[in-house]
């Protein structure tokens, strides 16, 4: 097995930090301390603080879809893959101790203020709700288009505020509700 590089651990480190203390209270000198860089490596690699938060949100993302579409890949059924990716989000939610979600937890501390983080976190959030509507286009044909662009929209934000009320709980019980209201919606 080969070691990671000093991008590789400075990604790893920041990534860890970023998710469970978040972005405003990390320190570059803790990431380089626990990746085991020096300054230099960080600058060779990323611009500033911002850039290593704007990579961070990218593989954050490019994680988050691999994730889902493996749990969604695995249903045949467009129904089936709605349920999929409330399975996927409670598993994810356990397996990160219900820190919730690393672009509501990364727009909360900082708003507006980097434009490219905010249009990465943006980015992430329209890429999610168009693979909820085509979900929804798949598992209800027949629907006009508008209805089923509300339905989809309902589920997307049945999801994401699943997302809050899992962090805030501490509990799965809000995706699982969450997840049922989203098939009855289907059904109807």
């Amino acid at each position: 097995m080969q070691k990671a590089g000093p991008k590789e651990r400075i990604m790893e480190t920041a990534t860890r930090l970023f998710y469970r203390q978040g972005f405003n209270s990390t320190g570059i000198n803790q990431i380089l301390d626990e990746a085991k860089v020096a300054k230099a490596s960080l600058y060779q690699h990323f611009s500033s603080k911002e850039d290593l938060g704007l990579h961070y949100l990218k593989a954050s993302r490019e994680s988050w879809f691999a994730g889902l579409e493996q749990w969604t890949g695995k249903k045949k059924a467009p129904a089936q893959k709605v349920a999929a990716c409330f399975d996927f989000l409670e598993y994810v939610m356990q397996q990160q101790d219900f820190l919730g979600c690393k672009f509501i937890n990364m727009l909360s501390e900082i708003g507006e203020s980097c434009a490219a983080m905010y249009a990465e976190i943006l980015a992430h959030k329209t890429k999610l709700r168009a693979y909820f509507t085509q979900l929804v286009h798949d598992a209800l044909p027949a629907k006009d288009g508008e209805g089923a662009g509300l339905t989809a929209d309902a589920i997307y934000l049945l999801f994401e505020g699943a997302i809050v009320e899992t962090k805030i709980c501490r509990n799965t019980w809000p995706i699982r509700k969450a997840r049922q209201m989203s098939l009855q919606l289907l059904e109807r």
